[in-house]
């Protein structure tokens, strides 16, 4: 079978490898080049996360992105998932503890739950209420995003992928199967168009909008550097005030990663517009939230950098086949990178007719259209 994949970013790289490994024969189209920092999947880290607060579906695809994550390790001899453990931690009434609690019960997966005094005895860099309640994630940990990128495209093509890069397409056809290339027509089995923030403007109709967020870095203040290693530190949730922090610590030679859940800058934006983009308001809601739960943080920024990602009305990713020949995969919302693996096997499965090793029918790409039906 001939399969094109659309996007070469996270999702679309790990498409093309486990298509590859499958067996198909797979050409692969990026915009610009592999691992760019124009769109959703750059930057030297990502979170991952088991217990997801987002869906319950998401546990299972968490937990099968690990494996594969694993198994790209072993193919491209390099270290890609660092496991640290991570906690999310809010008031007990609060919408995170809440929504973690109850996607543990439906999903079974491990985790523990500390109150306030046990929270700051394993975390005492963190600030935190006394009504407090924790959530550990032991298998939580820290993504190499870049390099995981470039180790799916690098199987990919060992496998026997052949993938383009600074190539545009035209996929208006791709429902019969057909792109074009250069103003030629390419004819395919299949086509997976993965790409990102571009998903929305290549196939209309999905209900995905660009967004334009933010990835922060903050340094340690003198002393308070064992405290914020990723080691101790780990992966962090916390609900602080009237937002949700996240974020992880310092790997060595690095600097402590964090970002808040939602932020007033973080607005729709045309998929091109990203590369020198501002916005006055950048890294103020962030810098208050890190004063107020990690104080041993410089709370100015040590750097800021913009990315952009899909973003759905239901915050819930569009991904699977919306025609014969055309499989679609977008708005990652954010929260998308820790499962790139499981997501590429299964838009894999689902162009190969073969049953989703994790079904997603949460993520069906015309829920939309049916709704404005």
């Amino acid at each position: 079978m001939r399969v094109a994949v659309v996007g070469l970013g996270a999702w679309g790289s790990m498409t093309a490898w486990r298509l590859a490994r499958a067996g198909a024969d797979v050409v692969g189209f990026e915009a610009g080049v592999i691992g760019h920092d124009h769109g959703s999947s750059h930057g030297a880290t990502r979170l991952y996360r088991r217990l997801c607060v987002e869906h319950a579906g998401l546990v299972p695809l968490a937990e099968r992105s690990a494996e594969l994550w694993r198994t790209l390790e072993q193919e491209a001899g390099e270290p890609l998932l660092t496991v640290t453990g991570g906690v999310s931690i809010g008031p007990a009434d609060s919408a995170l503890v809440h929504d973690s609690l109850a996607v543990a019960a439906a999903t079974g997966v491990a985790h523990e739950v500390l109150d306030a005094e046990a929270i700051r005895a394993r975390w005492p860099m963190l600030r935190i209420a006394d009504d407090a309640v924790g959530i550990v994630d032991p298998a939580a940990g820290i993504l190499a995003a870049e390099p995981s990128v470039l180790a799916a495209a690098a199987a990919a093509r060992r496998a026997g992928a052949t993938l383009h890069d600074r190539t545009r397409v035209d996929v208006t056809d791709a429902a019969d199967g057909i792109v074009r290339v250069d103003g030629r027509e390419e004819r395919f089995d299949q086509v997976i168009v993965a790409a990102g923030a571009w998903t929305g403007e290549l196939v209309p109709g999905l209900g995905v909008t660009p967004t334009r967020t933010l990835v922060t870095w903050f340094a340690p203040r003198p002393g308070e550097e064992a405290q914020h290693s990723a080691e101790t530190l780990g992966v962090v949730v916390v609900a602080v005030e009237d937002a949700w922090m996240w974020g992880h610590g310092a790997l060595p030679g690095g600097l402590v990663k964090l970002g808040p859940a939602d932020d007033p800058a973080f607005v729709p934006i045309g998929p091109d517009a990203l590369p020198g983009s501002s916005d006055p308001r950048d890294g103020a809601l962030v810098s208050r939230l890190a004063a107020a739960a990690l104080p041993g943080l410089d709370p100015t920024p040590t750097g800021m950098r913009p990315c952009m990602y899909g973003r759905t009305s239901d915050h819930q990713f569009v991904i699977g086949r919306i025609g014969e020949r055309l499989t679609v995969a977008g708005g990652c919302n954010g929260h998308g990178f820790k499962h790139a693996a499981a997501i590429g096997e299964h838009l894999a499965e689902v162009a190969l007719g073969t049953e989703p090793t994790v079904p997603l029918p949460f993520a069906d790409p015309v829920r939309f259209a049916a709704a404005a039906a």
